[in-house]
């Protein structure tokens, strides 16, 4: 799993550099949650405004983590999946002339809702729907939509380092480990592995936070050791 290939680098790294004796298990599963949402926040935004998928690398990075769900409608209020973390695309389902029908939903920013909703010309229809993004919900235009499908990232699993005892020694444990994987639904003994797969940025995010120092070349090797091991 790439999680133990990271957690062998930073503990040979930290130990390179003597920063605050060993590394546990709990602070490296703390900062890897940290290094993977950073990464992901990041390659998010970094599109502006071509959009997060806006070369197919970028889109395949992104897929471990993209979901579709349909949402039911009601009264122009479409609740947001519970796991929901960015917006991706939607589109709505109408009947025309007793032929189910779909049509791409148009996204729109606060300061142009109500300039379209009180538009002459570019009034929201079913053939042409709007929404936009609230709190804990998508609100949706025309009212008489009933359902939408939406394609959107999920909230990454957390990663998890989990571990069997070999004396005193910490053994990785893809399951079957001896802590509790905080991740619902996932037996508890089990190792959750990163939901991305950019292991010298984790590696370097990591040791970020533990205040690690990197010179590249070490980076680098230790990375080709590790995964060509």
């Amino acid at each position: 799993m790439l999680i133990d290939k990271v957690y062998k680098v930073v503990q040979q790294l930290a130990n390179k550099n003597q920063v605050g004796g060993v590394l546990t298990p709990l602070e490296f599963n703390r900062y890897a949650e940290f290094a993977q949402r950073e990464y992901i926040e990041e390659m998010y935004n970094r599109a502006n405004n071509m959009g997060y998928e806006y070369n197919y690398d970028i889109s395949d990075m992104f897929s471990s983590i993209k979901k579709v769900q349909s949402i039911t409608v009601s009264s122009g209020n479409a609740t947001k999946p519970s796991d929901y973390l960015h917006y991706s695309s939607a589109y709505a389902h109408y009947v025309f002339k007793d032929e189910a029908r779909l049509a791409p939903i148009e996204l729109v920013r606060d300061s142009e809702w109500a300039e379209r909703l009180g538009s002459e010309v570019n009034k929201p229809s079913l053939q042409f729907p709007i929404m936009r993004n609230m709190d804990d919900k998508f609100e949706v235009y025309p009212l008489s939509l009933t359902n939408i499908t939406i394609t959107y990232l999920k909230e990454p699993l957390l990663p998890w380092w989990n571990y069997t005892l070999s004396g005193s020694e910490e053994v990785f444990a893809a399951t079957g480990g001896i802590t509790t994987n905080p991740n619902a639904g996932v037996t508890p003994g089990n190792s959750t592995d990163f939901e991305v797969e950019e292991f010298e940025d984790l590696v370097w995010k990591i040791c970020k936070y533990m205040g690690i120092e990197i010179r590249e070349g070490d980076l680098y090797n230790l990375s080709n050791l590790e995964q060509n091991s």
